[in-house]
């Protein structure tokens, strides 16, 4: 398994073999973005401040200073376009280039408008595999989890949704496709209404998600209306806490998960054309449970390529191929409809049928293969891209 904690570390240390004087630039606590939680790795740090190079003479200008390139790892969230700019504005200004930006996504538009606004050449690597391995070491022993076979379902689906920024206004939607499908109450559907960065609720988030273009007002007005006859917040677990906390790093509801039939992933992208998953999609996978992803168009396919199966024998995938957000969510309500309209029992033997799918999945995840693979991907894309410095 892999430890996190070691990651950059890990990163730093490999570099050897490619470049001569290694610079590693990260952000810490995960999932920070700002420039105060900047943190660097180097052969020599002062290697990292400009000023550092003008007043003691290593250069007369800044630009005249060379060294290995500086590996920007925005790794642990994805691109967001002007967000961004504070940070990557920053670092251009006060860290000594060549920049090379590391991410974890790829065929993305956010990614290729920041390399053009700073002409930086862009790594991809899969950050993800590596962050779940570590959050999900254990669970192959934990016993709550219950194979396949030895199921008793109780549900059709089951779906964590987080509200946070317009940018997952998506969740809204999502929560407004099963009201209006009439299919609410066929899953475990856990819904916070309410921001717990802003407090804001579902309706400023669908608004605010209008007014930044996602999506148009007939589909902010229909969705407001929708989720307006539930009874909210809508809660698997933590039904005590004001908030649903971050789940990211723990299974939860894992009894609620096992008398389930399919896992509804709510991805962290869903808008964007972007290749791009985290650590959520492993969710499932660790559950021996199959799954739908709400997420960016060609996902399931993009996590096909790493070895993965998915369920085209039984539940139609062909939303993944749709690009329009809001016809891919409304493909999405009619695939859940389906399965919503058959038996326990007829889901119960559809279940039986995808025991090697579920087996293949999890034993893949595990092995050190797949952690491997990742690893070697990472290494080779950074050489191609980086020159082997003098």
């Amino acid at each position: 398994m892999y430890n996190l904690n070691s990651h950059y570390e890990n990163i730093f240390h490999a570099l050897k073999s490619i470049v001569t004087h290694r610079r590693v630039l990260y952000l810490a606590p995960n999932g920070a973005t700002q420039p105060e939680n900047i943190e660097t790795i180097a052969d020599n740090l002062a290697l990292f401040n400009v000023k550092y190079h003008i007043a003691t003479g290593i250069g007369s200008d800044a630009s005249t200073v060379t060294d290995g390139p500086l590996l920007i790892f925005y790794d642990q969230e994805p691109i967001l376009g002007e967000f961004n700019y504070r940070l990557f504005d920053y670092i251009r200004d006060n860290r000594i280039g060549p920049h090379v930006l590391v991410t974890t996504e790829k065929n993305s538009d956010t990614v290729d408008a920041i390399s053009g606004r700073y002409n930086w050449p862009t790594v991809y690597y899969f950050h993800h595999v590596f962050a779940a391995h570590d959050w999900y070491r254990g669970y192959n022993f934990d016993a709550r989890l219950i194979a396949p076979k030895k199921r008793q379902l109780k549900k059709k689906y089951i779906s964590f949704n987080r509200l946070t920024s317009n940018g997952r206004a998506y969740r809204s939607l999502f929560v407004s496709e099963l009201i209006q499908r009439a299919i609410l109450d066929q899953g475990h559907v856990s819904y916070n209404d309410t921001c717990p960065n802003n407090d804001q609720n579902y309706v400023f988030n669908l608004l605010d998600a209008r007014d930044a273009g996602l999506i148009t007002p007939e589909v902010a007005n229909e969705a407001i209306a929708n989720i307006a006859t539930a009874t909210l917040p809508l809660r698997i677990d933590y039904k005590n806490e004001t908030a649903i906390p971050n789940h990211s790093m723990v299974l939860s509801a894992i009894p609620e998960c096992m008398e389930s039939f399919v896992y509804v992933v709510t991805e962290t992208c869903y808008w964007e054309r972007k290749c791009h998953l985290t650590e959520k999609i492993f969710k499932p996978i660790v559950s021996r449970m199959p799954f739908i992803l709400v997420g960016c168009a060609y996902n399931l396919a993009y996590l096909r390529s790493y070895g993965f199966k998915t369920f085209d024998r039984w539940i139609d995938e062909t939303y993944d191929t749709i690009e329009d957000p809001i016809k891919r969510m409304h493909a999405i309500g009619l695939v859940l409809l389906d399965i919503s309209n058959r038996s326990l029992d007829d889901l119960q033997a559809i279940l039986c049928e995808m025991q090697e799918v579920l087996e293949h999945n999890y034993n893949l995840f595990y092995s050190q293969k797949f952690v491997d693979h990742c690893w070697n991907e990472l290494f080779d894309n950074i050489k191609s891209v980086v020159t082997q410095a003098p």
